[in-house]
C-alpha cells in the first residue's frame, strides 16, 4: 500500500495495527538513517537491521519503505505545526483586527520548536537536521508531502508577517524567513551541545542561558533580523 499525498500516512490511519516497540523502534531507526543519508541513501534492510527486527517488519507496521519514511517525518512534523497554528491563533484572536505584534510571531515560531524536546519524547535536534534534509533530498513525493503538511502554518504566517511588517515587499520577507530558520536551528544546536562547543577567545566566554532565556534571546535576535531596513 503507498501513501497518496495529502492524505495521513497509512500508519495513522485508525484500522492499521499499532504496536509494539517494533513499531517504534522502526521509526527511531529510519529517522536517524534520513538524517545521516536521505531518502535514497537509506535501504529497508538498513533500517531492519538498525530496528533488530525482521524482513516483514516494515511491511506489517508501514506497508511499504515509503509509507515508513512520510511517517518518520509526519510524527516529528505535525505536532510541531499544530502547535504553532494554535498558538497564531489565539494570538489572532487576542489581536482582533490588528497586526499581531512581530516579536509575538517570532516566539510562536521559536517556542514550539524549543519545548518539542519535552512534548515530543524521543525528540532531539535530529528533529531540526531531518525537516531541514527532508526540504533539500530531490524526492520528489517526499518534497510534496512536505509542502503539503507545511502550507497551512506557512500561508497564515507569511500573512501575519506582512501585516505586522507592511512595508516589507513579500519577495524580501522570503530571504528574511530562510534566515530565520536558518538562525533557528543552527542557534538550537549550539544551546543543546553547549557544553562541547568551545568558544576561540577565553576573554568572552558566554553563560547557557535556561530555556527562557534562550527563547528571549531568539526572538529578539530574530525580530531585529526581519524587520531591519532593507538594504
Amino acid at each position: 500500500m503507498s501513501v497518496t499525498l495529502g492524505q495521513p500516512p497509512a500508519a495513522y490511519a485508525p484500522d492499521r495495527p499499532r504496536s509494539s516497540s517494533t513499531r517504534e523502534a522502526l521509526l527511531d531507526a529510519a529517522e536517524q538513517l534520513l538524517v545521516e543519508h536521505g531518502v535514497a541513501g537509506t535501504s529497508t534492510r538498513a533500517i531492519i537491521k538498525a530496528a533488530g527486527a525482521n524482513l516483514g517488519a516494515v511491511n506489517y507496521h508501514f506497508g511499504t519503505k515509503e509509507d515508513l519514511v512520510l511517517e518518520v517525518f509526519a510524527r516529528r512534523l505535525r505536532p510541531l505545526n499544530q502547535d504553532r497554528i494554535s498558538r497564531l491563533n489565539a494570538l489572532e484572536a487576542e489581536a482582533q483586527e490588528q497586526p499581531v505584534p512581530l516579536e509575538k510571531l517570532v516566539e510562536a515560531i521559536v517556542r514550539p520548536s524549543v519545548e518539542a524536546r519535552e512534548t515530543q519524547p524521543g525528540t532531539t535536534m535530529a528533529l531540526f537536521r531531518l525537516i531541514c534534509r527532508g526540504f533539500q533530498d530531490p524526492n520528489p513525493q517526499l518534497k510534496a508531502f512536505l509542502n503539503k503538511e507545511c502550507a497551512e502554518f506557512a500561508t497564515r504566517i507569511d500573512s501575519a508577517l506582512l501585516r505586522a511588517l507592511p512595508w516589507l515587499p513579500p519577495q524580501e520577507l522570503v530571504w528574511r524567513e530562510r534566515f530565520l530558520f536558518g538562525a533557528l536551528n543552527h542557534g538550537l544546536d549550539s544551546w543543546v551541545h553547549f557544553d562541547n562547543l568551545p568558544h576561540p577567545n577565553p576573554e568572552m566566554q558566554p553563560m547557557r542561558p535556561d530555556r527562557e532565556g534562550f527563547i528571549h534571546r531568539m526572538v529578539s535576535f530574530i525580530a531585529a533580523g526581519l524587520s531591519a531596513p532593507i538594504a
